[in-house]
């Protein structure tokens, strides 16, 4: 049976706890956002919004995580983990550079970032504390993306959960303690919280950077090798060019759905917000299957990896099968948890139950493209998610804006479309040409 062979067991001890570190982010988030939320409506419009900006720094740090982790799980498929350390060094030194700049950017431009999107003055003023605030932990972020994306190489995915949830509970207090002023600490109000977030980022950094020194498995080895550089920008460039690509395309989808007005948008949130929840097993499968596949190549053995990749692809889709279905028989029940608005929740029940049917191939396409990359073949993926995106779901789902009155038509244009860019990955690594990929 699935559940009790070696090979499934392998990619859910992966996969699962990358899963759970994803859900506690994601529940990070919306601690801040349940403390701010009683500050005023202002502050919580401007961490919302910042929240929003903070989540494309993410795409920048694809820049270091996907370099890091196909160069360190080759380098321990192949045994070679005085590379595999030294990868590690680099990429930290090349990640801290990166996040200079964005910080630059973010501690004294920030209100650009709000008025561009045509907010008030209040939210203005405090969303630009928050950003410039957050700002200083950039640099921090960017260097825990590398260390985090050397552990998931490995198949450690336990300790980042286990930090992750330790920063939860840190967080839980500093917010309490800083927003409302207890324990000694002033009252800050939205600075607080963002002051709180900055703490425990460079809280997990410090566990991480322990982590490391104490590891029987890998050691950061301090020397510099522009050939590592080059191998991990290499592979990374498209996958953040992708994650650039990728994100503008759901705020133009918001916008599309926007246009048949206010209900349908705040329903299309709320479903939204759920099917982020049926995500998190995809997203833990994904650093599954790039750290397997990669593991497989490095150790000369790419028909392991292939079986390992349709094991995590097969396991993915059963969980998020699961969740689909659910999404799609009980709607109502679900999206009500969030509104009680009539409006809002016919509109949720109709994106739940149409983008339920899409899980199995959303989790097709997450774990594919995640095997991909893991081969280093992220010039294919992206291609692939980029043209699909914005060619078979932005552009026809805008098209029937023009004729159609009701936003469901827009959903069922994004669930074929996910139906036919899964087709299009597996077609991709069936032909097996990610398997003699050099990186």
């Amino acid at each position: 049976m699935i559940l009790i062979n070696d090979r499934y067991r392998r990619v859910l001890s992966i996969s699962l706890p990358s899963a759970f570190h994803n859900l506690m982010n994601m529940v990070q988030s919306m601690i801040d956002m349940l403390f701010v939320g009683r500050i005023s409506a202002v502050s919580l419009a401007s961490v919302g919004v910042s929240m929003q900006y903070t989540a494309l720094l993410y795409a920048f740090m694809s820049l270091v995580y996907v370099g890091t982790n196909v160069l360190v799980s080759r380098f321990y498929g192949s045994k070679e983990m005085d590379k595999a350390g030294q990868t590690v060094y680099v990429m930290i030194l090349f990640s801290f550079i990166i996040s200079l700049p964005l910080m630059v950017f973010c501690l004294f431009y920030s209100p650009v970032l709000f008025e561009i999107l045509g907010t008030g003055e209040d939210v203005v003023r405090e969303g630009t504390v928050y950003i410039s605030t957050y700002s200083y932990a950039l640099p921090a972020m960017f260097i825990q993306g590398v260390l985090f994306s050397g552990l998931n190489a490995l198949g450690k995915t336990k300790i980042p959960l286990y930090i992750s949830i330790s920063g939860n509970i840190l967080n839980v207090f500093l917010d309490w303690a800083m927003i409302f002023g207890h324990f000694g600490f002033p009252a800050m109000g939205i600075k607080g919280a963002a002051l709180a977030t900055v703490i425990v980022i460079y809280y997990q950094l410090a566990i991480y950077f322990i982590c490391y020194f104490f590891s029987k498995d890998i050691k950061i080895i301090p020397s510099f090798d522009m050939s590592i550089l080059k191998r991990g920008i290499k592979v990374a460039v498209p996958a953040w060019l992708e994650r650039i690509v990728a994100h503008p395309s759901y705020l133009v989808l918001s916008a599309l759905v926007a246009k048949f007005g206010v209900d349908a948008l705040a329903g299309y949130q709320v479903g939204l917000r759920i099917e982020g929840l049926a995500f998190m097993p995809g997203v833990g499968f994904i650093f599954a299957s790039m750290a397997l596949v990669g593991q497989g190549l490095g150790a000369g053995n790419p028909d392991e990896a292939e079986k390992d990749a349709y094991a995590a692809t097969i396991s993915a889709s059963v969980i998020m099968g699961v969740l689909g279905l659910l999404m799609t028989a009980f709607p109502y029940a679900i999206a009500g948890i969030f509104t009680n608005n009539q409006a809002t929740l016919e509109n949720a029940a109709w994106y739940l139950r149409i983008m339920g049917v899409s899980q199995v191939p959303l989790a097709v396409c997450f774990v594919i493209s995640g095997s991909l990359r893991g081969a280093g073949d992220t010039n294919m993926t992206f291609a692939i998610n980029a043209v699909s995106l914005w060619g078979l779901r932005i552009l026809p789902a805008w098209l029937l804006t023009y004729y159609v009155t009701n936003s469901v038509w827009v959903y069922l244009v994004a669930m074929i479309e996910s139906v036919v860019r899964a087709a299009i990955l597996l077609v991709r690594f069936r032909t097996g040409k990610w398997k003699s990929i050099k990186v």
